[in-house]
């Protein structure tokens, strides 16, 4: 049974967003497009981060760059700053882009639109984190009924994971949720700014994921993940309450 919970998990994790960002197209009849925007806005910002995030590791390794003065302080900001930066510019962008589409067609960008991006966006990024559980999930299978040697040092790992309750997984897949929800909300704050012509939605998107990210590691450190994912789940609502005002307020 906790093999099952482990699968199912990790398959809700990897397909849900992608299973509501399609649901979403069609139930408003948005174009395929806006899919392939979602997730090259999450993946492009990725190609991107990544590799300076360890270009900037290698230099702190080599003594190229002075050691900060507090590693943990020092890696939140780097860390949620980043990812503030690289996906809610990439997000500017790929909106501006769907925006000069839509008037080519002699359509506005509107709020249904905005909804399908946010989902694609943070599909995408679920869609990878579930595959790389699952994929780890079938190694440790794999490694567990004998199929394959389990890899010199590696002992006290595999036996951690197994150590590890099932339902674990399914905290991860709240936890994802969430995120898609934010990624949603953010995508309201680009799309408003896009819409206005306000590079002020982009700088309020790049804030509010940093400071996401950075309090729900925080959190996650100091209280553990009961706290950060309480937390992340308060962060959602206040921004998705004030998505919502500001609709009400578009439309009246």
């Amino acid at each position: 049974m906790g093999d099952v919970l482990r699968m199912l998990g990790w398959l809700v994790m990897a397909f849900g967003g992608p299973a509501l960002a399609l649901w979403a197209k069609g139930r408003w009849g948005r174009p395929a497009a806006w899919l392939g925007v979602g997730a090259l806005t999450f993946l492009g910002a990725q190609a991107v981060r990544l590799p300076l995030l360890a270009g900037l590791t290698a230099l702190f390794r080599q003594s190229v760059l002075p050691p900060p003065r507090d590693p943990f302080v020092f890696n939140v900001v780097v860390l949620s700053l980043s990812a503030g930066l690289f996906e809610e510019t990439a997000r500017w962008w790929g909106m501006r882009w769907a925006q000069r589409r839509q008037a080519r067609h002699g359509q506005i960008l509107g709020p249904a639109d905005a909804v399908v991006l946010g989902l694609a966006h943070g599909g995408t990024e679920a869609l990878a984190l579930g595959l790389v559980g699952w994929a780890t999930l079938m190694g440790m299978l794999l490694m567990r009924e004998g199929l394959i040697p389990i890899p010199l040092g590696m002992e006290a790992t595999v036996a951690a994971y197994w150590a590890t309750p099932p339902g674990w997984v399914w905290v991860g897949v709240l936890e994802r949720g969430m995120a898609i929800l934010l990624h949603v909300g953010l995508a309201f704050v680009i799309w408003d700014g896009v819409r206005r012509a306000r590079r002020a939605g982009w700088a309020a998107a790049v804030l509010l994921h940093a400071l996401v990210n950075g309090t729900g590691v925080a959190a996650m450190s100091y209280w553990g993940i009961g706290a950060a994912e309480g937390l992340i789940a308060l962060w959602v609502g206040i921004i998705m309450g004030g998505v919502i005002l500001r609709l009400h307020k578009v439309d009246s």
